[in-house]
């Protein structure tokens, strides 16, 4: 029993160490000799960060996420304000050096989306006459959309039933009968509704 609470204590406690922390910044208008209009400060080291293209200026909250490793970004993200807030309000997230200096903008996340264990963002949310999924991957100089899954719940769309089709054919999807989709962006292919169990509203 107690080689299981030591077992159990130290997952806990390596989850703990590994997770990146987070600084909210302090927010200051204003040209400098980066040409930004808003500087960031560090308040936690006194180190500032510059930012080059945000309309947002200090309107809106900045947190600074550590980097856990050589191997990834600080980053910046900046949080819609209650006036930017909407269907397709975002979350613009900033490559931000370790030791001060401009940040440079690398993409957005929808405000809506939710963070994975694994880092990644999930966003589910309504569009036309579907439902889509769709992760977003940080990497080192960009945000990178993973186009993945719709539920098509009204009307009629061109639907491949095999990746290697040459041809799609048009399928009718309704609220009592939707048709889930592996979407890429470039073309939609037929799945089984389970893929699209998590969808449903």
């Amino acid at each position: 029993m107690i080689r299981f609470v030591i077992v159990v204590l130290f997952m806990y406690c390596g989850t703990a160490w590994s997770a990146p922390l987070e600084h909210k910044l302090l927010c200051n208008d204003g040209d400098n000799e980066h040409g930004s209009s808003a500087g960031l400060i560090l308040a936690f080291e006194g180190v500032e960060i510059f930012l080059d293209n945000t309309d947002r200026g200090c309107r809106a909250e900045y947190v600074y996420r550590e980097a856990l490793d050589g191997a990834s970004n600080s980053l910046i993200f900046s949080y819609p304000t209650s006036d930017d807030m909407g269907l397709n309000a975002q979350i613009i997230i900033f490559a931000a050096p370790d030791s001060g200096g401009v940040a440079r903008y690398i993409g957005s996340i929808p405000a809506g989306a939710t963070e994975l264990e694994d880092g990644n963002y999930e966003d589910i949310q309504q569009s036309g006459n579907s439902i889509y999924k769709n992760i977003y991957r940080i990497e080192r100089r960009e945000v990178v959309v993973t186009y993945g899954k719709e539920l098509i719940i009204s009307g009629k769309q061109c639907v491949y039933r095999d990746r290697s089709d040459s041809a799609c054919q048009e399928m009718l999807g309704s609220f009592s009968s939707p048709v889930c989709v592996f979407n890429d962006g470039e073309r939609k292919v037929l799945a089984a509704m389970n893929e699209c169990a998590d969808m449903k509203q």
